[in-house]
């Protein structure tokens, strides 16, 4: 009886794999609105990962497509969304540019040799991971615009947790105001 009381109007649509014109249409209504929640610009889309977008069977539907979407804009560093970011969401990998990635952990594994050989703390452990958090923090928060809540999210720490780390570490909040 009562899934006759709720089937008053049934819509049927065709899976996302038989209707792919859609996507284009998908793509430009998510990109510019995961942009705004996390607080960043639209940095748009390449061509080559439309295609890549358009020629994956999408067995989740419209959720699916809208979870890469936000994945890869996520761990996005501004530069327009690319195939190789959009084939690593879908494969549940983090999207990272390789060069990106190698530059940076080069530029760590400098920052850990300078600290470790300064000699200038008594535990470079704790001193090490504390400003390694400290970063990781301020840029979380600069990412999502002071947003608390979201920067928890990216962080994978409970909005309490975060709170007591950026009085720990005391890390200034600026209110950012976007002109409209």
């Amino acid at each position: 009886d009562l899934y006759f009381r709720l089937k008053v109007v049934a819509i049927w649509l065709p899976p996302l794999c038989e209707r792919t014109g859609d996507i284009p249409l998908m793509i430009d209504y998510f990109i510019p609105r995961f942009a705004s929640e996390v607080g960043m610009d639209n940095p748009g889309i390449t061509e080559e990962a439309k295609q890549a977008l358009m020629e994956y069977p999408w067995p989740g539907n419209v959720r699916e497509l809208a979870n890469v979407l936000q994945k890869v804009l996520i761990f996005n560093r501004g530069a327009p969304l690319s195939a190789e970011e959009v084939k690593q969401a879908i494969s549940g990998e983090i999207p990272a540019r390789s060069g990106d990635r190698e530059i940076g952990r080069r530029d760590i594994r400098q920052w850990v040799r300078e600290e470790l050989s300064s000699g200038k703390y008594e535990n470079i452990f704790d001193s090490c991971m504390d400003q390694f958090a400290n970063m990781l923090i301020s840029e979380a928060l600069n990412l999502t615009g002071g947003n608390r809540s979201q920067a928890a999210k990216l962080l994978g720490l409970s909005r309490p947790t975060l709170h007591s780390k950026i009085e720990k570490y005391g890390i200034k909040l600026e209110t950012l105001v976007k002109e409209e």
